[in-house]
């Protein structure tokens, strides 16, 4: 009896939002109302060029509602409608929003605005004005908000004033270009914001001091700008845990780009970059902090520096993860990071040179690859020698006359980078390639000389016959 008694509360518990929801109806009558947790009303590809009246929809359970794929080109205020969480109007021709368009929704809480017309003008500073609270208004519950996809070039200096619980904030894919003062001005009163992402904007640069007052930031997106450079302004950003700098025209990452004042950074991402050419000596040293390094499929990085994580103590490392798949690897230093330690590794499609100093990775690394995550080893091959191209490096442990280094080059340092003595060798043999030119030059310039001051010398040999008829007219005379 009891246990049937717990069946009938729970199912009537499951049933309520449906009840509630069929009790008041109007929305439900033009878009289709699921009974899910929370209760989700769909009003998603309906054709729809306006938002429908809603003026007796309370709802007594949290609900979200979704006008995505629609051709609504405005956004009017709302009438009271307690209890919606999530707000959506992605996929549509939105152009204006009214001011105090949310100001009726005391509990909303994420509102995505993607994939719309949306401008610098539409973001007015009274849109996300709350309600009259005696002599003040009262701020917006909103926590996430998403603009990514619109048109917004920049912002109104107070277009967030009234967003202080705002956590999370997308500008991804608007034609930005460059931050303004009244944009960075707008972003800097989100005190409380978390994730930042401004992926996708054409950004080459950040404003001096931009990050500073942003003091719970913990995400910062900046994939697929224009960055040549780290930007400096990101070692302001103190309690920054992930960045992700994908696929920006960078070509190194060198000494400095990471201060100490980024020691907070958890994960790093640092893939897809085309330029980007090597890893330099204590690149990442100042990371002590630093779980995961995401250094992956960038065509051309081909040198990182064995001392890259250098650390004056290397139990201070925390790096637990390491992707390095897909780059234009030959080889790699045992001593570049503690292998063994991490608990991810993946070297995947590089074009391994196996030689005696990759010998290693075949009998240390990936045996503790296979024991930790087997799908990390399948494409582990060997591009050069050209006998063992194609062959799984971990292969050639057992075959004879593997991992073999010739004897050392004379003119090449380790890691295929020339050293002083080739270029000493070219300029000694140009020297004397000139000086023996000069020399010779010399030479035939004195023999000509002489041959115009005094001419060939050349002797003459009377025959004898004419010697003996000059004798014996001289007797007879």
């Amino acid at each position: 009896m009891k246990g049937l008694l717990v069946v009938v509360v729970v199912c009537g518990t499951a049933l309520a939002p449906i009840q509630a929801a069929e009790r008041d109806p109007v929305i439900c009558s033009v878009c289709s109302c699921l009974g899910t947790t929370p209760f989700d009303v769909d009003c998603t590809t309906l054709d729809l060029q306006e938002v429908p009246p809603m003026t007796n929809d309370n709802f007594s359970f949290p609900w979200h509602l979704n006008f995505a794929n629609n051709h609504i080109d405005a956004v009017p205020q709302f009438p009271v409608l307690p209890n919606m969480l999530g707000l959506s109007f992605q996929r549509n021709i939105i152009s204006s929003i009214a001011d105090e368009a949310f100001k009726n929704l005391p509990d909303l809480r994420k509102l995505n605005l993607q994939f719309n017309n949306l401008t610098e003008d539409s973001l007015g500073d009274y849109v996300f004005r709350g309600k009259v609270n005696e002599s003040h208004h009262e701020p917006l519950p909103l926590e996430e908000l998403d603009l990514s996809y619109n048109h917004i070039r920049t912002l109104k200096s107070h277009a967030f004033q009234y967003l202080k619980s705002l956590k999370w904030l997308s500008l991804a894919s608007n034609p930005v270009k460059d931050i303004s003062w009244n944009m960075a001005t707008a972003i800097n009163e989100l005190h409380n914001l978390e994730e930042l992402d401004l992926s996708q904007t054409g950004l080459n640069r950040l404003p001096n001091h931009f990050l500073t007052d942003l003091t719970k930031l913990r995400v910062l997106l900046l994939a697929d700008n224009q960055f040549t450079t780290v930007p400096s302004e990101v070692n302001y950003a103190h309690t920054l845990q992930h960045l992700n700098l994908n696929a920006n025209p960078i070509l190194s990452i060198s000494v400095g780009d990471f201060e100490l004042s980024l020691a907070t950074l958890r994960r790093l991402e640092l893939s897809a970059m085309p330029r980007l050419r090597n890893i330099g000596k204590q690149a990442f040293s100042s990371l002590k902090r630093l779980e995961e390094l995401h250094l992956s499929d960038n065509p051309n990085l081909s040198l990182i520096d064995p001392e890259a994580f250098f650390l004056l103590d290397v139990a201070e490392l925390a790096l637990r993860q390491l992707h390095l798949q897909g780059n234009n690897l030959m080889t790699l230093d045992e001593k570049l990071v503690p292998w063994l330690d991490l608990d991810y590794v993946d070297i995947q499609n590089n074009p391994w040179n196996c030689d005696c100093h990759l010998k290693w990775v075949a009998e240390i690394l990936i045996p503790d690859l296979e024991r930790k995550n087997p799908e990390t080893t399948l494409s582990i091959l060997c591009a050069e020698p050209i006998a063992d191209r194609g062959m799984k490096v971990a292969n050639l442990v057992t075959r004879p006359h593997t991992f073999e280094c010739s004897a050392p080059h004379p003119f090449v340092q380790e890691g295929g980078r020339s050293g002083p003595l080739i270029v000493s060798t070219i300029v000694i043999g140009v020297i004397l390639l000139l000086t023996g030119t000069l020399i010779f030059t010399y030479v035939l310039y004195r023999r000509s000389r002489d041959r115009q001051l005094f001419g060939e010398r050349v002797k003459y040999r009377r025959a004898q016959n004419e010697d003996e008829e000059t004798i014996t007219q001289t007797v007879h005379s």
